[in-house]
């Protein structure tokens, strides 16, 4: 004989199952109720912020990204933190490998509950976790890649990058190149990964629109350590004017190997990924990397026009107080930059600090030049962040500006000089 249960027992019996499934979803999406608050990575007194960035291995020079964050979180901190929390910095050594992030992201964001990533390195490796860092719910912000992919369209889960996107500064390049150097022959030399090939699909987009040809296409592995088959290319090209889209490591020794060969008076413009640091010259030799033709967004401590510039005499205190005797141009610039944004952003998002909080607040920034950066900008149909940069030119030991800035719009593709 069945034993029939009363109507109000099925009642509270469905109402407990909704109850579940409801923390079921909550607990899947992760944003919003993990962790002993209600937002993953936030508490009353900490804020909890992760980043990946190869400490190790031929890229090891992306691990002074981490050090300039966390040179101006320690900063922050000492001054009380952003609205009474402090901030965290957990920062992992993805080695430049795309297995290696996707092992560190998972322990980031399951195991530590991070609340935002910040800065973290290499295109390939961001190319394999974006679904995952969308899936999870995880805000990605001042990515070391300016690959277009995170930003264009525009998402909820990535907001710009801590260098100039790629696209944008290859074809600034390439505008430069040929109204400016008089560059008819070109090569395009470019790593062989979704990195590189950013600036490659840039350039095939815009080169029927100017008035020079690419004389030879050589593209490269990263992790390469003989680049003189490369060289050889290029100089049977008969090319006056070298684009490098390249990490520090192949950008110094392909000019090594150009210098071999003899080709001293070529044009050699490297992105600013691999080329708008002074550790270059080391890598490089002063005599090699003299003359060479790069791209920054911020300024270089010391070139000219920066003096009396307080952010960026703030920046050097600090760092080289955290970091006595090391290299503070270039790589760190973009960690200690991005983590400005970050806490401007965190600023504004006010006590009551949630994603949606945070979107809200970056979408507010408008040109923002308080910082290091030239000027910041994201709002709901633009989270490139950065679309003005300069050209440089590696000059007797030192960076130096050789342009004003040079603005790029995002809807329009027009190139302007100040």
């Amino acid at each position: 004989m069945f034993n029939v249960k009363p109507k109000w027992y099925l009642v509270f019996l469905v109402a407990i199952l909704l109850i579940l499934a409801a923390c079921g979803e909550d607990s899947a999406s992760g944003g919003n109720g993990d962790g002993d608050g209600d937002v993953r990575g936030v508490t009353d007194d900490e804020i909890l912020i992760g980043n990946i960035v190869a400490h190790s291995g031929p890229q090891a020079i992306y691990g002074q990204i981490a050090q300039g964050i966390e040179t101006y979180i320690d900063y922050v901190n000492e001054n009380g933190g952003v609205h009474g929390r402090q901030l965290k910095l957990l920062a992992y050594d993805g080695e430049y490998q795309p297995a290696v992030h996707m092992q560190q992201a998972q322990r980031l964001v399951e195991e530590d509950g991070i609340f935002v990533m910040l800065g973290h390195d290499c295109t390939p490796c961001n190319t394999a976790l974006q679904d995952y860092y969308i899936e999870n719910e995880v805000i990605s912000l001042m990515l070391g890649s300016g690959a277009d992919q995170f930003y264009n369209p525009p998402n909820d889960w990535f907001y710009g990058s801590e260098i100039a996107n790629y696209r944008i500064e290859t074809r600034v390049f390439y505008d430069y190149a040929v109204n400016e150097l008089g560059a008819e022959k070109i090569a395009l030399v470019y790593q062989n990964d979704d990195y590189g090939k950013e600036g490659y699909e840039a350039v095939m987009e815009i080169k029927d629109d100017y008035d020079a040809e690419i004389a030879v296409e050589v593209p490269f592995v990263a992790n390469a350590d003989d680049f003189s088959t490369q060289a050889q290319q290029v100089k049977s090209s008969g090319a006056d004017t070298v684009i490098m889209l390249a990490t520090p490591n192949p950008a110094a020794q392909m000019k090594q190997e150009f210098h071999a060969v003899g080709l001293t008076d070529i044009n050699y413009m490297v992105s600013s990924v691999g080329g708008n640091d002074l550790t270059l010259y080391d890598l490089a030799g002063e005599d090699v990397w003299d003359g060479t033709y790069s791209a920054g967004t911020i300024p270089i401590p010391g070139s000219p026009g920066t003096e009396g510039v307080e952010a960026i005499e703030r920046y050097v205190e600090l760092y080289e107080e955290a970091y006595p005797g090391e290299n503070y141009s270039g790589v760190p610039q973009w960690g200690y930059a991005g983590a400005e944004v970050l806490v401007e952003a965190l600023e504004r998002a006010g006590e009551d600090l949630n994603y949606d909080t945070l979107r809200e607040a970056l979408n507010s920034f408008d040109n923002w030049q308080e910082g290091t950066y030239a000027g910041v900008t994201f709002n709901e149909k633009n989270h490139y962040g950065l679309t003005s940069l300069f050209i440089t030119r590696a000059q007797n030991g030192t960076i130096e500006a050789v342009t004003d800035y040079i603005n790029f719009n995002t809807e329009t593709g027009e190139i302007t000089y100040e």
